[in-house]
């Protein structure tokens, strides 16, 4: 007798009772529903847990966990060490998905014999139920893991987001890979996961809504965000020259630098004008540059792990100034 779930959906919560029911009733809804929820409540200050948990009581399908808060890498990472099923999906809790998604994403696995499968994916604006599909050139079928893989790096057909993807459980347990603690984790990820497959299927339809929030990553760069964006990249990077590839996929990943290099100029600039403080945007500029060269670098050496980047931002912003007591004569 079967007890086991064919797919383990992945999603972590966080301050998201806006959303969250929308969320989850979009899974609940599935036409394919041989799946489990792992609902991973990274100690959510808000009413985000009384609302999965009454998912949880209607329906076993839906697994509620609590855990002390260590953001959305510590949380996928929680419910990989307990998903049971034989493929794993993350949805972000404050989007939702085609009631076609995990039918669609699974029986293109099957078809192709893949251990990865991708779809395409629609901005949704809650405020107004609005959908626009994100362009992609992507078409319904199966891509050799090396062209799939150049597609990725170069974020040209498909992105590392972890969430409009199927994989197999074991890519993530064969060789231990999780995600890192850090922003842009999905591109030091994705990259590693997808090596490890045999090919990847692709579905042309838009079945996942990526709900275009104010206060995203991208939207709001800071020094921490620029300098793991990079980090992301040097650990592509680190990775293929670790396992002896990197000249095989070193074009892709130098045309991707380009691109940072350009984003991360416009997100300094914007930065010091948004503090009104252009005292160290020259420095920033420079440390830019220096850490595009340091990765396109030919005298890089692998490291275990997530490289760090030896270069440091200066987050800009004026310092406020102490107003000192006033001394009255006694």
């Amino acid at each position: 007798m079967k007890i086991t779930p064919v797919i383990s959906v992945i999603v972590p919560i966080y301050k998201v009772e806006k959303f969250l029911k929308r969320c989850l009733r979009s899974i609940q809804l599935q036409s394919f529903m041989d799946f489990e929820v792992l609902m991973i409540d990274d100690d959510s200050p808000d009413r985000s847990a009384a609302i999965a948990k009454e998912f949880g009581k209607r329906d076993k399908r839906f697994r509620y966990f609590h855990k002390e808060n260590g953001g959305l890498s510590d949380a996928r990472n929680y419910g990989i060490e307990r998903a049971k099923g034989e493929y794993i999906a993350f949805i972000d809790s404050d989007d939702h998905v085609h009631r076609d998604f995990l039918k669609v994403m699974y029986e293109s696995c099957q078809a192709h014999h893949a251990d990865m499968a991708y779809c395409k994916y629609m901005y949704s604006y809650f405020n107004t139920g609005l959908k626009c599909p994100r362009p992609s050139r992507a078409r319904t079928g199966e891509m050799s893991r090396d062209d799939a893989l150049i597609a990725l790096i170069t974020d040209s057909m498909f992105q590392s987001y972890a969430w409009n993807k199927l994989y197999k459980t074991r890519l993530f347990r064969d060789k231990d890979i999780r995600y890192p603690y850090m922003y842009f984790e999905d591109i030091a990820t994705s990259v590693r996961l997808l090596h490890g497959s045999n090919k990847l299927a692709v579905t042309g339809r838009h079945l996942y809504y990526y709900e275009k929030r104010f206060g995203s990553i991208v939207g709001t760069m800071n020094a921490e965000k620029i300098s793991d964006y990079w980090r992301s990249i040097l650990a592509q990077k680190n990775y293929f020259e670790s396992v002896g590839e990197y000249e095989k996929f070193r074009p892709a990943i130098q045309q991707f630098a380009r691109k940072a290099h350009l984003i991360n100029i416009y997100s300094i600039i914007r930065q010091h004008v948004l503090h009104m403080d252009f005292r160290k945007m020259k420095y920033n500029l420079d440390t830019n540059r220096e850490i595009f060269d340091y990765i396109l670098s030919d005298n890089y050496e692998a490291v275990e792990g997530i490289p760090e980047i030896p270069y440091k931002f200066v987050q800009p912003g004026r310092r406020k100034k102490v107003k000192k007591d006033k001394k009255f004569p006694v």
